[in-house]
């Protein structure tokens, strides 16, 4: 069965995560419409150059879906699906900009009242990984929730991942449980969780 858990570092997959680093220390305004952009200049002599992690916007869902079928081979979001997270969740779906094309994404979804936010995607084309650009879109999205106020941030991974659940651990991500079958068969997983600072 494919991983959909998360697609970062030497792994491919998907997971409902979030992660903290450094990435722009400017703040901006959280109400940003879809495709207003934030930048981030990539270590000098690195291939990403510049790049941009900034909100969705609707003319991106075609690249956005190519770009979810690239990374996520053979378990994709179906467009509609990407369309209708769009247009409930746009607020708080990012994607990286290189200026070429799309590279990578982030999408998270609160819970009514606030309080929790989970992770639903992150992913980034196999040839970008391991430059920290996860860490990058991961960061921002923090900065997002915790603006908005969100107390707790959660996750789900595949147990096997080692790279993805390292990274969440080394950003203060706490294992609360483990859940067999969480996607049926086959689709075992780690909840983890972060408690965000008000």
């Amino acid at each position: 069965m494919f991983d959909r858990s998360v697609a970062l570092g030497a792994s491919a997959g998907r997971t409902l995560l979030p992660a903290l680093v450094g990435g722009p220390t400017r703040r901006t305004d959280v109400r940003a419409r879809p495709g207003d952009r934030r930048e981030w200049q990539g270590e000098e002599g690195r291939p990403e150059g510049r790049l941009r992690v900034r909100m969705v916007a609707e003319e991106d869902l075609p690249r956005l879906a190519l770009l979810d079928q690239a990374i996520f081979v053979g378990a994709a979001y179906p467009y509609f699906v990407l369309r209708q997270l769009f247009d409930v969740h746009g607020d708080r779906f990012l994607v990286l900009d290189h200026g070429a094309g799309l590279s990578g994404y982030v999408l998270a979804a609160t819970v009514p009242r606030g309080q929790v936010s989970w992770i639903l995607g992150l992913g980034v084309l196999k040839q970008y990984r391991g430059l920290g650009h996860g860490r990058v879109l991961l960061a921002e999205m923090l900065r997002l929730l915790t603006d908005d106020q969100v107390g707790e941030v959660r996750l789900s991974v595949e147990p096997h991942n080692a790279d993805a659940v390292a990274l969440y651990r080394s950003l203060g991500f706490t294992e609360v449980g483990r859940r067999d079958g969480y996607f049926g068969r086959g689709g075992d997983r780690l909840i983890m969780a972060l408690l965000l600072k008000r």
